[in-house]
């Protein structure tokens, strides 16, 4: 049997957790981009898994990368890339969060950015599982 490093495994389990949270909040997303004039829909649970997933992968992505590494130093620039997705998927966030109060009391601009919240998490995320198959094979 291979040796195992149990303090990479224990954190790429914990980020991959983080992943299925982050996932489940966000994929159901595509469905309650709202139609229209109809405003999106939010769930608040689903809405508090993805931050939790969210908080969970930013505590364990950088550890994951000095405990295996050492340091930044020479990663790909497809690392690189899912860094700046993850700063596109917080913005995302961020948007459609800070924009959900006032759609729910009726601001149709609002609503409008809650969808191009939802929209640029939903890439971004896509994107960031893309880029870190290429950045760590």
């Amino acid at each position: 049997m291979a040796d195992i490093d149990l303090p990479f495994a224990a954190l790429l389990i914990l980020h991959m957790l983080g992943l299925m949270l982050v996932a489940a909040a966000f994929l159901p997303l595509v469905g309650m981009l709202g139609k229209g004039d109809e405003p999106p829909r939010t769930d608040r649970l689903l809405t508090r898994f993805g931050h939790y997933g969210i908080i969970v992968l930013l505590l364990t992505g950088p550890l994951m990368v000095w405990v295996r590494y050492g340091s930044y130093d020479g990663l790909s620039h497809w690392f690189w890339l899912k860094m700046a997705l993850i700063v596109c998927l917080a913005g995302g966030v961020v948007l459609s969060a800070v924009s959900a109060r006032p759609m729910r009391e009726g601001s149709t601009a609002a609503a409008q950015r809650v969808r191009v919240g939802r929209a640029i998490a939903i890439v971004s995320l896509l994107g960031i599982v893309i880029s870190a198959v290429f950045a760590f094979q």
